[in-house]
């Protein structure tokens, strides 16, 4: 039996004029993978309608969930998930695998460590990050210990997947970028700070652990532009809508119908 879902992130409800979706769906699933809004109510409304036009929503953070909650993301993420595990349709993934018709899907945030590039400097990347976004050394050290979480959990999520004989595919998603090379091309980031905070390279360290190659798409939001591009023989699909009050938008956006 086939499997599809629809993918869509980043799409920062509180940038747009309005958020409806009851035309959108091309698969009786949806993956959002994070980036929905900063605003904690706006997150749950827009999660509760997409649950009224799918039969099933699979859901992961991205970092703007938590943007105002940066001061403690332990108590961010638990509210978050208190804060949606009654919504009809709706599933958070986080530390939560979801296995359908033989494919098996994984998801993290993936955060990021100030180190996607190397030849950019790590301490100047970490100062550039705590003026932009005004958080304390406190905040730099949490975030990093989630990007090591995440990609300890990705990769052994992965490993133990392989002894899995009902699991012929495996679909990661991740909200933040898991390849520099990804995204490397583009002018507008490469040489800037901004670039350090766009993925988590250590992600990757997943693909090591796939022994049985049943890798066979990578989804990710965070960057603003589209991606299908295939690196290692696994699919890497972006779909973000971006925010409406900046150049990195998709002004006519639909999902990303991703099928097995």
């Amino acid at each position: 039996m086939q499997f599809s879902f629809d993918l869509i992130s980043d799409l920062h409800v509180e940038s747009w004029d309005q958020f409806d979706w009851s035309d959108k769906p091309t698969s009786p699933y949806c993956v959002v993978a994070g980036d929905i809004a900063r605003d904690r109510q706006l997150v749950v409304d827009t999660l509760s309608h997409l649950g009224t036009v799918y039969a099933g929503v699979f859901y992961i953070d991205g970092n703007e969930e938590h943007k105002n909650y940066y001061d403690n993301l332990g108590d961010s993420y638990q509210d978050l998930k208190e804060s949606i595990k009654n919504l009809p349709n709706v599933v958070y993934i986080h530390d939560n695998v979801i296995i359908i018709n033989g494919v098996a899907i994984l998801a993290t945030n993936g955060w990021w460590g100030w180190d996607f590039d190397e030849n950019l400097d790590f301490d100047q990347s970490i100062d550039w990050f705590k003026d932009k976004a005004s958080v304390t050394d406190s905040t730099i050290a949490e975030i990093a210990e989630c990007a090591y979480s995440d990609t300890a959990y990705l990769v052994n999520s992965v490993r133990k997947l392989q002894t899995h004989q009902e699991v012929n595919n495996i679909v990661i998603i991740s909200h933040t970028v898991p390849l520099p090379e990804l995204v490397a091309p583009d002018p507008d980031l490469a040489g800037s700070w901004r670039f350090n905070v766009m993925g988590n390279k250590h992600l990757a360290r997943a693909i090591d652990e796939d022994t049985e190659n049943k890798i066979t798409t990578w989804c990710f939001g965070h960057y603003h532009r589209p991606v299908d591009q295939l690196h290692r023989g696994i699919r890497f699909v972006n779909n973000c809508r971006g925010r409406g009050d900046s150049d990195w938008r998709q002004s006519v956006y639909q999902p990303k119908r991703i099928a097995f």
